[in-house]
């Protein structure tokens, strides 16, 4: 590909329309609670989204489904953090961040002074084993204890959990689109005396319009590629098992990360995605991975 010299101003240009081009932009279809949805795969997470409840009593439950348990009640004008959808249309669900005014569970005997000592520890919507769970803790956790009931502490929801509400219900903030940084046009001053060369011309190599790039946050489970070699990273962002079923969000890799270190944990990976025309699935160049507690 012949290279081509590019200005200041061209430059400008083309990495503000790279950056727009890269923005996802959020939105949520209405869905009635009256109808059972049905088991379809679960759609890449909002990371970082949110929504406003725009109904009152309405029910916040342990699974996309209308005879899941009620875990809470939001009434309008509520905030809810966004962590993922399911369904479309108005089969929809948002998976939620657990409400502060969810009752949460888990045995007494896993806890030694508000601080787990087991790990995957299943934090349940009940006090006892026939309740849904609604999140898992790693051991050293540490929890707020509300009150013990016998076998079973009632503890305040932590990062972990989470919950599910219809998407009807919901009114979901569209994620805000950054605003371009200007690139300063670099002029080289005149020398009085001995004549300097002039400084290279800036060459864009490669510009593929087929590939989209932008920085992105997503959440989900890593794990290890099993064919690494068919695929373009060594590891993949997955989602949560919903309905017996998972579907990868995104690969990702790391030249500086040591990813093998998360796979089998929930993360949030931010970096860089690009996402080549036809393909599937896009990759993310990771410059920082978080546990999600």
């Amino acid at each position: 590909m012949k290279a081509r010299k590019m200005t200041g101003a061209m430059l400008r240009q083309w990495l503000g329309c790279s950056l727009a081009g890269g923005m996802i932009v959020a939105a949520a279809a209405a869905h009635a609670d009256a109808l059972r949805v049905q088991a379809v795969p679960a759609l890449p997470a909002l990371p970082g989204g949110t929504g406003t409840v725009k109904g009152d009593r309405v029910n916040v439950r342990t699974r996309p489904e209308t005879k899941a348990e009620v875990v809470a009640q939001l009434n309008k004008g509520d905030t809810v953090t966004i962590l993922g959808r399911q369904g479309a249309g108005k089969d929809e669900w948002l998976k939620i961040a657990m409400p502060a005014s969810a009752k949460c569970y888990v045995s007494a005997k896993l806890l030694a002074d508000g601080v787990t000592t087991g790990d995957r520890i299943n934090v349940r919507c009940g006090p006892g084993t026939n309740y849904r769970d609604v999140g898992k803790l790693a051991k050293g956790d540490r929890v707020e204890v509300v009150k013990t009931e016998g076998e079973w502490a009632q503890i305040k929801p932590t990062a972990a959990c989470s919950a599910w509400i219809a998407a009807q219900f919901v009114d979901v903030a569209p994620e805000p689109t950054p605003t371009p940084t200007a690139v300063p046009e670099v002029v080289t001053p005149p020398v009085a005396m001995t004549p300097q060369p002039a400084p290279p011309a800036i060459q864009l190599m490669d510009v593929n319009p087929d590939v989209i790039v932008g920085y992105v946050a997503k959440s989900g489970v890593l794990q290890a590629v099993a064919e690494p070699t068919k695929a373009p990273a060594a590891y993949e962002l997955m989602t949560d098992r919903v309905g017996g079923l998972v579907h990868r969000i995104a690969y990702v890799e790391s030249p500086d990360k040591n990813l093998a270190k998360f796979v089998g944990k929930p993360v949030r990976v931010l970096g860089n995605q690009r996402w080549r025309k036809g393909d599937r699935d896009p990759v993310i160049v990771a410059d920082r991975v978080e546990r999600v507690w």
